[in-house]
């Protein structure tokens, strides 16, 4: 997780050079190989692609740039080699003993933060001081500093989006409910039985979709037995780690077939002349022949279509904020991000505000430092209780969802259950907080708009594994096609193996989708995007508090004449909108 291209975060930075990298598919693409291979993230690139660009006298990131990037990096990564390595100290995990999830590592051990310069220390100061659940935090002189509040970087209005009576028909009894299925609040060993017969099943139900959407799949057939015969077979897509060291792809394709024994056959997709989009845990029916029994020759791939999306029978009227943590910069503890959206909260006052993690973020480095004095689990409780407090006086309904990943106060397994919080101070504050699971499905009343929320960062996950080739790869949407694969696939992570220790028992129950939400809240480190997916609108608003700025969601729903017409989506209905803070 440490290691990966934001775009966003990279052109802050270059901007202050007058310098840019464009969103363009490859150049993304390029860079986040580059950040994998080499071990880098974006501030690194950063330095070495001002001083690239300025000795070639260019403001525009191109390929050229980057192949001398990508030389640079390889050079020093020989240099390295040949250098005799020096012990490196730890970092202090402080009241460890008194933190009871942190499973492995601690803050600062994954991402490197900005050094604190003593002579720069800026005290936090009025309403940022009475937030901050840690008052001796520096401040965070950037974002002070911050040029463009509240600027649009990105939109997404819908054709039949009205700004009137938005407010005036909201019904009160539309409260917020889970709808999915909760995790196990005690992670243990996942039993293989257990795990083979909830495979086995969702092979087998996604394995019927295909026949009824596809005629030509009559029947399913033994892709082991050497014929020259066509034959259709079905099962998830697994890395042949025998047949290339390095990354999935096109000659490291192996189908795990529906059998007791998870028995392998080997792809050979050379004859495909269609798309190929293929990734670690993806279930797909191929056309082909086995001659020799070893390796089964595709020439055609089926994947499920998305599930119907259930129709909105109420009379829908809604505002919905959304922010995805960490919620202060890597190396304080001001929160002043989030108490900055808190206060548009209460001057705006949105029906409902989801809030997922990180909150104690273990990338930041200011909570590893000998003036951080109190326990991670006391550090969330507080600024838990000083959400509600400012909140108090609102009806906006809250959500708030951990990141198994760097939260520090919930196991690092996936998927997560909510926080579990016994705070008699927070239980005092008459404001109600809604404690969700990662992931989980919500819906606004008995049968209106469903969201599903995930702060696991599948889409990043599949952007960093997906195999993709087409002929029209340079002009194809690429985010679009990545948040496809968890409509499709039916399941809000479709890649296997997780980046985080799982149970995949409850990924095959808890993740499963019945049907395509209305809205997907997927943040990602990639770029911020509104996207209009099968039927669906995936939205992904980076991250709150990111160097000096951060971004946000602002959706308003305004659907008062009841049923969604066929072929009409809630995105014709809404207005999106992600801000800068």
């Amino acid at each position: 997780m440490a290691y990966e291209f934001d775009l966003d975060e990279l052109n802050d930075n270059l901007d202050s050079f007058e310098l840019k990298c464009p969103n363009n598919a490859n150049l993304i693409e390029k860079l986040e190989e580059l950040c994998k291979v080499f071990r880098k993230n974006s501030d690194d690139l950063c330095d070495e692609l001002i001083s690239i660009m300025n000795n070639e006298h260019k403001t525009n990131v191109d390929m050229g740039i980057l192949a001398k990037l990508e030389e640079k990096f390889e050079s020093a990564a020989q240099r390295m080699a040949s250098t005799p390595r020096t012990a490196k100290k730890p970092a202090r995990v402080p009241l460890s003993e008194r933190s009871g999830f942190i499973l492995s590592g601690g803050p600062g051990d994954e991402e490197k933060a900005p050094q604190i310069n003593p002579t720069t220390f800026i005290k936090l100061e009025g309403h940022f001081l009475d937030f901050s659940p840690f008052p001796n935090s520096p401040a965070n002189e950037k974002f002070l500093r911050r040029s463009d509040p509240c600027h649009v970087i990105n939109s997404l209005r819908g054709k039949k989006f009205q700004e009137r009576g938005l407010k005036g028909s909201s019904k009160n009894d539309e409260k917020v409910t889970i709808i999915s299925k909760q995790p196990n609040i005690h992670y243990g060993g996942d039993k293989s039985s257990m795990v083979i017969e909830a495979k086995s099943k969702r092979m087998s139900e996604i394995a019927y979709s295909l026949q009824k959407s596809f005629e030509e799949i009559a029947d399913w057939g033994n892709p082991l037995i050497p014929s020259v015969d066509l034959v259709y077979t079905y099962g998830q897509v697994v890395y042949d780690e025998t047949r290339e060291n390095g990354k999935f792809g096109e000659h490291s394709a192996a189908l795990m077939i529906n059998d007791e024994d998870g028995t392998m056959v080997r792809l050979d997709l050379s004859n495909v002349t269609d798309d190929i989009t293929l990734f670690p845990g993806q279930i797909v029916a191929v056309r082909g022949t086995n001659e020799t029994g070893e390796e089964l020759k595709v020439d055609r791939i089926f994947s499920p279509l998305a599930l119907p999306v259930r129709p909105v029978e109420t009379d829908v009227t809604k505002d919905i904020w959304f922010a995805c943590g960490p919620y202060t910069a890597m190396d304080n503890c001001g929160y002043e991000h989030l108490c900055e959206l808190l206060d548009k909260v209460v001057l705006e006052k949105p029906d409902v505000l989801i809030l997922t993690g990180p909150f104690v973020d273990r990338n930041n480095s200011f909570l590893s430092k000998p003036s951080f004095t109190i326990t991670y689990e006391n550090l969330l409780e507080d600024l838990l209780v000083k959400i509600k407090e400012k909140l108090i006086n609102t009806k906006t309904e809250v959500i708030i969802q951990p990141n198994a990943a760097r939260d520090l106060c919930v196991p690092s397994v996936f998927p997560s259950p909510p926080f579990q919080i016994k705070c008699r101070k927070l239980d005092s504050i008459k404001k109600e907080i809604q404690f969700v699971p990662d992931p989980c499905i919500l819906r606004i009343g008995q049968a209106g708009v469903e969201i599903a929320v995930t702060s696991s960062e599948p889409i990043q996950g599949l952007s960093n594994t997906e195999f993709h080739k087409s002929a029209n790869q340079e002009n194809s949407d690429r985010i679009a096609r990545l948040s496809s694969h968890l409509l499709t696939q039916q399941i809000l992570y479709p890649l296997e193996p997780t980046e985080i220790p799982a149970s995949m028992g409850d990924i095959l129950e808890v993740c499963q989708l019945s049907s395509t939400p209305h809205i997907v809240f997927a943040p990602t480190k990639l770029a911020p995007s509104a996207k209009n997916v099968n039927g669906s609108v995936f939205i992904n608003s980076s991250t709150l508090a990111k160097g000096p700025t951060g971004n946000y969601v602002k959706m308003s729903i305004n659907l008062q004449g009841g049923e969604l017409a066929p072929g009409e989506t809630i995105a014709d209905y809404s207005n999106i909108q992600i801000l800068k803070i």
